[in-house]
């Protein structure tokens, strides 16, 4: 099919490219001949890569020990605002929002950075599901003002430092902008100039 005022084939823009997925992974979801000439080949057991599993496991670990240590120096007696717990979930919660940022707009393109510190240390040391279970059983316990005032509270404050997060780490990513552009040379016009390797790459 051709589009109007085309001279070939509808040509797609590519996605961009996530750097933490497998290059052959990432090859059967693009074209390589006609428009989606052929179907992907799947296996039939997941592909595993062992470098990967291993951020996720030391980052695991990191985290749970991380949030086993609050618990045990800031423990909640019964009936009590579970306040160790409060606190992983809504500094994990801030710690990814920062991270994805920079991951994705200030770090050089990475594999490992997310699944060490995103998906195994932020992963375990945050426990929303812990959340509901001690809701629930301060609510049986009697303590139901101090259940729907955790479930509320962690609820609220947890969106509230993913957004700030965000924030946060958009603000950073500006700063390391503007701090590449005052260092950058000068054009004639007062403009920045591009490197010359840059500007031969563009030609």
């Amino acid at each position: 099919m051709s589009g109007p005022g085309s001279d070939g084939p509808d040509q797609r823009p590519e996605l961009p490219i996530d750097p933490d997925v497998d290059p052959d992974e990432d090859a059967r979801h693009h074209r390589t001949g006609g428009p989606f000439d052929q179907p992907p080949v799947r296996s039939r057991w997941p592909r595993l890569r062992w470098r990967l599993l291993a951020a996720v496991f030391v980052g695991g670990c990191l985290g749970g020990f991380a949030r086993y240590g609050l618990t045990v120096v800031w423990p909640a007696a019964a009936g009590e605002f579970p306040w160790a717990t409060f606190a992983v979930n809504n500094g994990g919660a801030l710690l990814l929002a920062v991270l994805l940022v920079l991951v994705t707009d200030v770090l050089p393109p990475t594999t490992y950075v997310r699944p060490l510190l995103g998906t195994g240390f932020c992963g375990a040391l945050t426990t929303f599901s812990a959340v509901t279970v001690t809701s629930d059983q301060l609510v049986v316990g009697g303590d139901t003002a101090t259940g729907v005032l955790y479930l509320a509270a962690s609820m609220t404050s947890g969106l509230a430092c993913a957004a700030f997060g965000l924030v946060l780490g958009r603000s950073i990513a500006a700063n390391r902008r503007d701090a590449r552009a005052a260092g950058r040379p000068k054009g004639p016009e007062g403009t920045s100039a591009e490197p010359t390797s840059m500007r031969a790459g563009n030609l």
